[in-house]
């Protein structure tokens, strides 16, 4: 990947700042973006590359057996890294107007086994590493900065994002939608809704409301449905007519969200429309298909009626929190080389933390990592499931004709295999139900024991794969094993060093008192020296012979052989105190012993 020059030199001046010294400069960047490195090499990078792939090597591996587990046979597991390469396809479409097509529903399985595996941190933590150097290099790679950005921009919100915004979705699908508008706010954008917008809202929750005690199988199915975020919440029919009574009031008062009250023109500008009548194709009801138009005319009427090539320049937005990009593939495919007036909250979540990513607070990274792989994940796994309106059909015929035979268990396999993908012909089940009931029932049965059957060999597989994976990882790496001998090996070295170091420290300890003996004896034998040579010694002797001066000489020898010999006796045969010195030598830290593999040198 080649780096932009101004990317390249903000990481070697950060570098610089990391290994240059007062004493020694190491590296040096000039203006005109050339570079020199003196004495220093990137030892770390081999290991930290080497490490790395070896976790990727370990995730295709547990892949590899997840599709073991489901059944599954692939000519390539290499798919798993293209799953997560989709969203980098799709940013790049913002960012650098590449006319890349994305169809997720080919990577069902992929989806499976990174939501299955979001609850094992080991594996999932390495996903989210490949997932952002992905959309990372895509910015380093295609986003070519503008010299400003509009601070004016409006923000237009689809019905699917205010649902998910009243936490009536899923968690993640709330957590994205808050945050969009969190960051929108810091950056001055207006938030906006279409009049129709809270219509369709308020009618969506009043029907959800209508149905509460009868439907079932949405909720199993689909974890995006309402019903779903009901439960999990312990919200009740109530609930749900409460928030849609005061719905206009909860969007102002909360979120700073107003309400577009003249929507006529753009009203009949949509009826118009060749595309109104392609949307009744992709949408649920008319009215629906309407709405979507009407954001668009009001969009490009914000936008001057214009194209707009760069993504700081577009001042207005319709924003949804879709599961497919139906709508916008549809209306984008007109704008190839533009950017679409429709963005998914994720992906616009991800453009602006490219383009400003010391917005929000130090979470933010890992936040946009997260929301855009969930948001990929939950794409993928929707984009090919059955309509809402069939599934709802399916409900009511199973509610409808079900006998003591149908136990919630085998609802539960049923909506398990719906999501699988393996059961697919569900209008031909429903046409069954309104001619033969029994015979619909029996197939729902069938089903459930084949899900069962799949269940049961399905954990048996899983509890030989995890065995296999628990030996594979427990098993420490080829470089964690060269890692741990050579900590090994400096820790021996040191305490070699060390011993010597205390050794000399201990000789020099004990010469100190050898000085004195010798000094000492010099001045002995120098006074005997004197003795012997003197050609009269009767005055010496007649001195010597005083008991005053014999006395000084008995205390003389006492002080010599209370602090010299009882010195040389403690530093040589008093092993305590011996021990006591050893404690308070200053050992230099480089002779220290490392406590971790971390703190070992380059």
């Amino acid at each position: 990947m080649d780096f932009p020059p101004a990317v390249l030199e903000k990481i070697l001046l950060k570098i610089g700042q990391e290994i240059n010294t007062s004493e020694e400069l190491k590296l040096q960047v000039y203006r005109d973006g050339s570079f020199w490195i003196k004495n220093y090499s990137f030892e770390e990078f081999n290991d930290i590359y080497e490490t790395n792939r070896q976790q990727v090597e370990l995730v295709q591996t547990m892949f590899k057996q997840f599709c073991d587990i489901n059944d599954v046979k692939k000519d390539s597991y290499n798919t798993i890294f293209d799953f997560v390469n989709l969203n980098k396809l799709k940013i790049s479409n913002y960012l650098a107007n590449r006319d890349y097509s994305v169809n997720g529903s080919k990577f069902s399985i992929e989806a499976q086994f990174v939501e299955y595996f979001r609850n094992i941190p080991g594996c999932y933590e390495v996903i989210r590493k490949i997932y952002l150097g992905s959309i990372l290099s895509c910015y380093l790679s295609e986003y070519e900065p503008q010299d400003k950005m509009m601070s004016d921009v409006e923000l237009l919100l689809d019905t699917n994002f205010i649902v998910s915004l009243l936490d009536l979705n899923t968690p993640e699908s709330t957590t994205t939608c808050r945050q969009l508008l969190k960051i929108a706010s810091s950056f001055g954008y207006s938030l906006r809704v279409l009049k129709e917008t809270i219509k369709e809202t308020t009618d969506l929750l009043l029907k959800k409301a209508e149905y509460f005690d009868k439907s079932f199988l949405p909720k199993l199915i689909n974890p995006e449905d309402i019903y779903k975020a009901c439960e999990r919440r312990n919200l009740n029919r109530n609930d749900l007519e409460r928030i849609a009574d005061n719905l206009e009031n909860i969007l102002v008062d909360e979120y700073s969200i107003l309400q577009i009250p003249y929507t006529v023109k753009y009203q009949n500008l949509a009826k118009s429309s060749t595309e109104y009548a392609e949307f009744k194709k992709i949408r649920n009801t008319d009215f629906a298909a309407l709405h979507d138009i009407m954001a668009l005319y009001y969009v490009r009427e914000k936008r001057g009626k214009k194209k707009i090539k760069h993504f700081e320049d577009v001042n207005c937005w319709f924003v949804n929190n879709a599961i497919n990009h139906d709508n916008s593939d549809y209306v984008g495919y007109k704008l190839r080389g533009y950017q679409p007036e429709i963005i998914r909250a994720d992906e616009l979540l991800c453009v602006l933390w490219f383009i400003k990513p010391d917005i929000g607070n130090g979470d933010l990274t890992d936040g946009v990592v997260d929301t855009n792989l969930n948001a990929l994940i939950s794409c993928t796994l929707n984009s090919s499931l059955p309509q809402a309106s069939i599934i709802k059909e399916l409900d009511d015929n199973i509610q409808k004709y079900k006998d003591a035979s149908i136990s919630d268990k085998d609802i539960l396999r049923i909506a398990t295999r719906i999501t699988t993908h393996q059961l697919k012909n569900i209008e031909e089940l429903n046409e069954i139900a309104e001619s033969d009931s029994k015979q619909f029932v029996q197939k729902l049965k069938e089903e459930a024991d084949k899900q069962k059957q799949e269940d049961d060999k399905r954990i048996a597989r899983f509890e030989d794969v995890l065995k296999k994976l628990e030996r594979l990882s427990s098993k420490p790496s080829d470089i964690e094993v060269e890692k741990r001998k050579r900590f090994k090996l400096i820790n021996e070295n040191r305490e070699r060093d060390r011993n010597d170091y205390i050794k000399k420290q201990i000789c020099k300890w004990r010469l100190k008192t050898w000085y004195w003996v010798g000094g000492i004896t010099v001045i002995l034998l120098v006074c005997l020296a004197c003795y012997l040579v003197l050609p009269s010694t009767e005055g010496i002797d007649c001195f010597l012979q005083k008991k005053s001066i014999s006395l000084i000489g008995a205390f003389i020898l006492g002080v010599f052989d209370l602090f010299v010999i009882k010195n040389l006796y403690d530093k040589y045969c008093n092993h305590s105190n011996i021990n006591a010195f050893k404690m308070n030598i200053i050992v230099p830290e480089e002779l220290k012993n490392l406590n971790r593999i971390e703190d070992m040198p380059n």
